[in-house]
């Protein structure tokens, strides 16, 4: 399987002195043992631990709260979905190296999160800790500090569009099914449709949170059909 390493390089936005090392990076477990070469897996668990300390600082920095809840956030950024997002928004996931098993299926969102890990380690050898926390930063943090923001979790909405954006998938829109109940407890139902096809629907207090109870619905129907469940 042919590698592109200087496409790679090119949105990873860092030039690796060590190519062989950058092809690590991207070599699936299942590429490895077909090939007798050698995995990301080692890697990931290094880019694992960079990754933890880096987003740990970020949100000491950047985020009032006491131990429990900062440890809250740092789980919720280092977990497989933002990572995940990350490498496909980056177009990263068509450049790993997989088995014959897995060469026609979608990459699913857990090897793309280790393949964010593998990269961090990769950059952290080759160029040393400012290059990989830049590449942290860069791609996964920036995002969260628009317009001068604080650390705000991307929402249900904002995650289904981003996917949805991610795979090419058509239109997201979001509509009013009923409302029911009396004016001081209203209960609203609002749906989630994919190219004007309805594809999931839940209920909530207000409009806002019905919209985003059924965008997380929706996410969670679209990562199943794609075999992309963590």
């Amino acid at each position: 399987m042919l590698f592109y390493a200087h496409e790679c390089e090119e949105i990873i936005g860092y030039s690796f002195s060590d190519k062989v090392l950058l092809r690590t990076c991207f070599t699936h477990t299942s590429y490895a043992n077909e090939h007798g070469a050698e995995s990301n897996e080692k890697l990931e668990y290094l880019g694992d631990s960079i990754l933890n300390f880096v987003v740990a600082d970020f949100l000491y920095r950047n985020v009032s709260g006491n131990e429990g809840s900062l440890t809250k956030k740092r789980a919720e950024l280092v977990s497989a979905t933002p990572l995940g997002y990350t490498v496909k928004n980056m177009g990263l996931d068509k450049f790993l190296l997989v088995g014959a098993g897995e060469a026609d299926k979608p990459v699913k969102l857990n090897m793309c999160a280790d393949l964010f890990e593998a990269v961090v380690a990769g950059i952290y050898l080759d160029g040393g800790f400012d290059k990989a926390k830049k590449f942290i930063c860069d791609k996964l943090l920036a995002p969260l500090v628009k317009e001068g923001k604080k650390y705000s979790p991307a929402d249900g909405k904002s995650r289904l569009q981003e996917y949805v954006q991610s795979i090419k998938a058509g239109k997201i829109e979001y509509v009013l099914i009923k409302k029911e109940g009396p004016d001081h407890s209203p209960s609203f139902t609002c749906g989630v449709k994919l190219n004007g096809k309805l594809i999931a629907s839940d209920v909530g207090p207000s409009k806002k949170q019905a919209e985003q109870k059924a965008a997380s619905v929706a996410m969670k129907k679209l990562l199943n059909q794609r075999g992309k469940l963590n």
